[in-house]
């Protein structure tokens, strides 16, 4: 029965990596989460990753579980020899995730998603976007992605990288850097590891994500800065809106953690841009997102996840 059934999952990011075990409703237990470490280098974080995975399956085993599978979120867009558009992890694009995969843990069957896509399909299957037939997954932090729903579908895009929104042209212009450099433009200017530099160097003091939003409530230059930042995002989601039309918009990321207000900005920007708003809420799975949507590539997609749910 799928109540029995479990699979492995794995969450990879650009900050930090977590696994456990996730249940076709939606629920990971044994769930584990450490640093990236990206400055390593590509290698040794895949090395890593394959190990927090195995030890997770090992101890589900153990206790009897019923492992069926095995579901990856993981950065850029991964092809059997290669990984695009990941440029966050140095070295990453030169792994075949696909053959470390198969040879740690053949003969489990493994999916490997993006991880933005991954986060998208946890809010259809159980989050904000459920039943919903147009609708925006937007992760706003470290990196800046969409995830893209039409007729309650996750559109991929004929290269699989619908919604890699991180390189977009955030002046309007041509920039000295785009795609062809492995720089995504409005990612570089207006993502966590962008904004840390920039301000860091207005300030004259290191600053970092994780103090971004609380600084801002009491440093009037990181406010400012703050609201240059969300400006920003909030015009970029109006356009998104004008071309695509959703009727809910789910934000998740780094940004909307503790007492950000850039869900209220893009709500203000959105009414008095876009001739049809939709409604804005906020992820339900927040920072758990893409691990939650490597159940159901875990599982084999969405539509077997609503399956098991009817049966």
């Amino acid at each position: 029965m799928w109540e029995d059934q479990k699979v492995v999952v794995l969450d990879i990011g650009g900050t930090k990596m977590s696994a456990g075990i996730g249940t076709p409703d939606g629920e990971v237990h044994r769930e584990v989460t450490v640093p990236t470490h990206a400055e390593e280098g590509g290698a040794r974080v895949l090395e890593r990753a394959l190990a927090l995975a195995r030890d997770r399956l090992e101890a589900e085993r153990a206790a009897g579980g019923n492992v069926v599978g095995l579901g990856v979120s993981s950065m850029g867009t991964t092809f059997d020899d290669r990984v695009e558009i990941a440029p966050n992890v140095p070295g990453w694009a030169q792994l075949s995730l696909h053959a470390a995969f198969q040879e740690a843990f053949s003969p489990l069957p493994f999916v490997i998603d993006n991880d933005v896509k991954a986060a998208t399909l946890a809010e259809l299957a159980w989050g904000a976007l459920a039943h919903v037939d147009d609708g925006l997954y937007l992760n706003f932090g470290t990196g800046i992605a969409a995830g893209i729903v039409v007729a309650g579908t996750l559109v991929r895009g004929a290269h699989q990288s619908a919604g890699e929104i991180g390189y977009l042209l955030p002046r309007g212009r041509i920039e000295p850097f785009m795609a062809r450099d492995n720089v995504p433009p409005f990612e570089s200017e207006f993502g966590g590891g962008g904004v840390a530099k920039r301000l860091s160097s207005r300030l004259g003091r290191p600053i970092d994500m994780a103090n971004l939003v609380a600084g801002a409530a009491t440093d009037p230059q990181m406010k400012a800065f703050v609201d240059e930042i969300w400006d920003a995002l909030a015009a970029m989601t109006a356009n998104l809106c004008v071309t695509l039309d959703p009727a809910v918009i789910a934000l998740g990321g780094g940004y909307l953690r503790g007492n950000s207000d850039l869900r209220e900005r893009i709500e203000t920007v959105l009414a008095a841009a876009v001739p049809y708003p939709p409604f804005v809420t906020t992820a339900a799975f927040g920072a758990d997102a893409s691990l939650r949507g490597a159940i159901v590539v875990g599982f084999g997609g969405l539509q077997e996840i609503k399956a098991a749910r009817l049966s």
